[in-house]
């Protein structure tokens, strides 16, 4: 609501762009919106899910163009808001130059896989300690780093797995900081049920890391053929996975090799003109 009386109170031209996913409720004048993923009608509260389908859904059809982050996201968006397919795009997201710059690491005095995330179910953060702690890696003395602090339900599991000595929480990490810790890893595992894109991936990539991801929704496109893919729901798959990324150097190598060509297909630049054409084609047929 506060967006729309912003754009009235201006009476101005133009087009109004949202790199969000909140569409005015009206705008009065032609309106363009990023939606990333349907992730709150998946795993949030039936309140969410509601929200959505009574009020976003309508918005969205009075929106002038869509723009999706992949085209997984774009056919799950179209299937759920019946909005005409030419006005709905796909522009990929982009991996920030100082992951592929970098090549120093944050020197953490112990081998690691890396979980760099958010908390949410999603995430599937059960499974993958599980599948660590059954898999060889913690007698290898990998350990395996998880963004943001410690919290009780994955210290509890960590604990009842007895692998809680080699399950580094390394809490906020400075955004200067992130490609050192993605570079110095072993490893990125991102096993997640859901993504509209999985930025992570891609970073892992332009970090010259290799990657275990899921074959569910946009990560199989986004991760293309340079990353190991596993059913996250197969504990024992996980489990065999992470395995073969610690023991194989060679499958480790042409891994790296094949993300950082996939990271030079997502570039910032790239992502900012594909948006500004979308924008500009709707202020000239306007």
């Amino acid at each position: 609501m506060s967006i729309s009386k912003a754009l009235l109170s201006r009476r101005t031209s133009g087009v109004f762009w949202s790199p969000g996913f909140v569409p005015p409720a009206w705008a009065g004048l032609p309106s363009v919106v990023t939606v990333h993923d349907l992730t709150h009608r998946h795993f949030y509260s039936r309140l969410h899910r509601t929200y959505y389908d009574l009020l976003l859904r309508h918005m969205y059809r009075r929106c002038t163009a869509i723009v999706c982050v992949t085209d997984c996201a774009r056919n799950e968006f179209l299937a759920w808001s019946g909005i005409d397919a030419r006005r709905v795009h796909v522009v990929p997201n982009g991996v920030g130059e100082a992951y592929v710059r970098n090549t120093q690491t944050l020197d953490l005095p112990y081998r690691y896989v890396l979980y760099p995330g958010n908390r949410r179910n999603y995430k599937n953060l059960d499974r993958l300690m599980t599948a660590y702690a059954q898999s060889a890696l913690p007698g290898k003395g990998i350990h395996l780093v998880l963004t943001g602090n410690a919290d009780q339900n994955l210290s509890g599991l960590a604990k009842k797995l007895s692998i809680q000595p080699f399950v580094k929480f390394i809490g906020k990490v400075a955004d200067e900081d992130m490609p050192r810790l993605y570079r110095g890893s072993l490893f990125v595992a991102f096993i997640s049920l859901y993504e509209g894109f999985g930025l992570p991936i891609v970073e892992a990539m332009a970090s010259r890391v290799p990657v275990l991801t899921s074959t569910v929704s946009a990560m199989p496109e986004v991760a293309g053929n340079a990353a190991l893919l596993v059913d996250p729901l197969s504990v024992p798959d996980i489990k065999t996975a992470m395995n073969r990324l610690a023991d194989e150097p060679a499958l480790r190598e042409d891994l790296v090799g094949a993300g950082v060509a996939r990271a030079r297909r997502f570039s910032w630049d790239e992502t900012a003109a594909g948006h500004w054409s979308i924008v500009e084609g709707v202020s000239q047929a306007a």
